[in-house]
C-alpha cells in the first residue's frame, strides 16, 4: 500500500469504487486458488474448507498488491537487483491506517491456511514469500513501491494469523481430548 496520506474510510471507499480491477481480478482468482484448494485439500490431508478459504483469501492478497496498473512508480523491471536497489526500508509504524491495513492483509491467509494444514511454520513461511513476491512485483512492474517496511507489516500479521490458528487448533485439540476422556471414564464406569 501507498505511503501518501492516510487513509479514513470515505478515501478508503472512493479507492476501492475507483480500482475494478481488484474485485476484477479478486473474483476469478477465488475461483482458481480456492477450487484449486478445495481440490487439493483431500490429496494432502488437509481441512478442506478452510483451504479453500485460504485459497480465496490469497486471491484477495494478490488482487490488492499485484494487480495494478504498472509504470505509477520508478520499475526495476525484471532484474532483481535493479527492482531490489529501488526497495526502501520506511519506518515501522502501527499509527496510520494503511499501516493496519498491510498488517490485516495476510491474517485471513495465515489463519486459514493454517486450520487447513495445521503446519504453522510452512504458513509463516508462505506469508514471507507471498509478501515478498508482492513487494518484488510492485517494484519491478512499478505498479507501486517496493517497501521493505511493508513486508515486514505483512509478515508480521501472517504470524500474528498463525498464531492465532494455532490457539485455536489446540482449543480444539484440548476439546476432543477432554470429550474423549469422559467417554471412556463413563464406559469404564459403566462396566466396572
Amino acid at each position: 500500500m501507498s505511503d501518501g496520506p492516510d487513509l479514513n474510510p470515505h478515501n478508503l471507499l472512493n479507492i476501492v469504487l475507483h480500482h475494478l480491477e481488484v474485485p476484477a481480478a479478486f473474483i476469478p482468482g477465488s475461483l482458481l486458488f480456492g477450487g484449486v484448494a478445495w481440490w487439493l485439500a483431500p490429496r494432502r490431508g488437509w481441512a478442506q474448507v478452510p483451504a479453500m478459504l485460504a485459497g480465496c483469501a490469497l486471491a484477495l492478497v494478490l488482487a490488492l498488491t499485484v494487480v495494478r496498473p504498472f509504470g505509477v512508480y520508478p520499475a526495476g523491471g525484471l532484474n532483481p537487483l535493479a527492482t531490489l536497489r529501488l526497495c526502501e526500508v520506511g519506518s515501522l509504524s502501527l499509527a496510520h491506517l494503511y499501516e493496519q491495513l498491510n498488517v490485516a492483509m495476510l491474517m485471513p491467509f495465515a489463519i486459514f491456511g493454517t486450520l487447513a494444514s495445521r503446519r504453522p511454520l510452512l504458513m509463516v513461511a508462505c506469508c514471507v514469500l507471498v509478501s515478498g513476491f508482492a513487494e518484488f512485483v510492485q517494484g519491478a512492474t512499478g505498479g507501486g513501491e517496493c517497501q521493505v517496511r511493508d513486508l515486514v507489516h505483512n509478515t508480521l500479521g501472517g504470524v500474528l494469523g498463525v498464531l492465532l490458528a494455532v490457539v485455536v487448533l489446540r482449543a480444539r485439540r484440548s476439546r476432543g481430548h477432554r470429550a474423549s476422556t469422559s467417554s471412556i471414564s463413563a464406559a469404564v464406569g459403566r462396566d466396572g
